[in-house]
Formats: C-alpha cells, sequence, structure tokens
C-alpha cells in the first residue's frame, strides 16, 4: 500500500472515529450506564467518551509513525502529479454507508427485496 493510501486510510478511521464520537455524545444521555462490549464492565459516557478519545489518539500516533512525524509527507499531496484515487474514495464511501445502516438497522436493496419475499 502506498504512503499515500496508508495517510488517507488513517485520516479517515479518524474522522469517522470522530463522527460516531459527535454521535454518542448527542444521542447517548450523559446519566447513562454502558457497557463495554470487550470487558463487560458497565461505564459512565464520560468514561467511553475516554476511551474512544484514547483510540483517536492511538490512530494519530500511528499516523505520526506512518509519516516519520510529518517528515516523510513532504509535496506528497501537493506534487502536480498526485492523483486523487476516485476508486478508494467510492470504496471508503460504500463502507462508510453499509457501517451507518448497520448502526441503523437499516437494510439494503438486496435485503429489503429478500424479507419482502419471505
Amino acid at each position: 500500500m502506498s504512503l499515500a493510501k496508508q495517510i488517507n486510510k488513517k485520516l479517515d478511521e479518524i474522522l469517522s472515529l470522530k463522527s460516531e464520537l459527535s454521535a454518542m455524545q448527542k444521542d447517548v444521555p450523559k446519566d447513562s450506564v454502558l457497557s463495554n462490549l470487550e470487558t463487560g464492565d458497565d461505564m459512565t459516557l464520560d468514561d467511553a467518551v475516554d476511551i474512544a478519545e484514547g483510540v483517536i489518539m492511538k490512530v494519530k500516533d500511528d499516523l505520526n509513525t506512518i509519516t516519520n512525524n510529518g517528515q516523510n509527507v513532504r509535496n506528497l499531496f501537493d506534487n502536480p502529479y498526485y492523483i486523487n484515487d476516485m476508486i478508494q474514495d467510492k470504496q471508503l464511501r460504500a463502507e462508510e454507508i453499509e457501517r451507518e445502516n448497520i448502526l441503523n438497522n437499516v437494510l439494503t436493496d438486496e435485503e429489503l427485496v429478500e424479507a419482502l419475499k419471505n
């Protein structure tokens, strides 16, 4: 995988995590008790936010490692020969839509047709 694709993947991951964090903060009441899916422990919304922010920091650290703290990306994205990968953009958007559909329990067209058949 090229350096630009690795960087874009990490940046997309950060945006996705921030979006999910924002949605959680908006949708979940402050006094809610949440369950950690990995450990099964109960936690508050603030604890969950702290964990999510820790994950975001980990991704940022990974990004800094990949880019050698930004030293490896000089002239990478402002290079006149750099071409945005439209296929990757479409693939990432499709994955994002699929993830949103799963979170919102939305059926795809194929699933809807199958459900209507039954």
